[in-house]
């Protein structure tokens, strides 16, 4: 007796065990001579008809290919519950709601909830003239993924506008040059908002553009990285106000006793460099000497007084 040869179909268990003329045959509608994997995909138990309006039922605002997989998963298992459970563990879910899944496997929230906080979170954007989303979609997932509930955006947001857009004239300049857009409101705000809306990275940028600002205002400029590196170092919007307020009474009474003293060597003293607040103190005690008069921060009198109060 011939030897017989092992066939596969990917729709069943096991092999068959035929002849070299019959296997030939076989492989013409699809068997092979090699294993394959075990595909019930196409093996249905229940109405596909039935779970693709059960889905349309449940999630009506999955998109068609979603609605497919919840449909055949459904085919498989007849459960609803099952169902979008198995849905969820697909790339296709994955691809749009990915965001929803911490790192354990657990849902933060279900998929609507996700969507009505994304809803808000637009809601909150269009108030202040913001209505072009497009840019927007991947930092609403990231709310979601940490947590950021709408009022709590709402918040940031309110905390954003309050100290930038109605601050100073001199920062909207500054953000105009820094991300390279017209100075108007909304797309300053925009671009600020849109760079990242994480409370920490918010407040420093905030704080970092109002001490420059506050230079501005008193007419000094060096560089935004400059003023990054103040603010990583200790300086504060207040102290950056009496800084550069009194920074040019003090440079100027500096100068009648022969001291150059520069507004880097102030700012340094300010942020607590002690090589910089001796080398004030020793300007201060020449121009107590010569003039009788004390540096300090705001002038009072014709005088300057309090440099290293800040």
């Amino acid at each position: 007796m011939a030897d017989l040869v092992k066939v596969y179909r990917k729709d069943l268990e096991g092999f068959y065990e035929v002849s070299e003329a019959r296997a030939a045959e076989l492989e013409t509608v699809g068997y092979s001579r090699n294993p394959v994997s075990y595909d019930v995909s196409g093996i249905s138990s229940f109405d596909r008809g039935e779970g693709l309006n059960k889905a349309k039922s449940l999630f009506s605002f999955f998109n068609q290919d979603l609605l497919d997989e919840y449909a055949d998963a459904w085919t498989q298992y007849g459960d609803a519950d099952t169902a979008i459970r198995v849905t969820r563990q697909s790339k296709t879910w994955e691809k749009e709601f990915g965001y929803l899944k911490r790192d354990d496997g657990t849902m933060i929230m279900s998929e609507l909830d996700a969507l009505s906080n994304i809803a808000s979170y637009k809601n909150t954007l269009y108030e202040y003239n913001i209505k072009d989303f497009t840019l927007f979609e991947d930092k609403f997932k990231d709310l979601i993924r940490t947590e950021v509930a709408p009022l709590e955006f709402q918040n940031r947001i309110d905390l954003v506008y309050n100290q930038v857009i109605d601050d100073i004239p001199a920062v909207k300049n500054l953000f105009a040059r820094e991300y390279g857009i017209e100075a108007t409101d909304d797309a300053i705000f925009g671009a600020l908002i849109n760079d990242d809306v994480e409370q920490g990275l918010l407040a420093n940028q905030i704080t970092t553009l109002q001490i420059e600002a506050e230079a501005v205002s008193a007419g000094f400029q060096t560089t935004f990285s400059r003023f990054e590196s103040l603010r990583q170092a200790g300086l504060t919007r207040q102290k950056a106000r009496q800084l550069y307020q009194s920074a040019g009474d003090i440079m100027q009474a500096a100068r009648t006793v022969g001291r150059d003293l520069d507004l880097a060597t102030l700012e340094e003293a300010a942020i607590g460099d002690v090589t910089a607040q001796k080398r004030i103190q020793r300007t201060e005690a020449d121009i107590k000497a010569q003039q009788g008069i004390t540096l300090g921060a705001a002038k009072k009198g014709g005088q300057v007084s309090g440099l290293l109060e800040f």
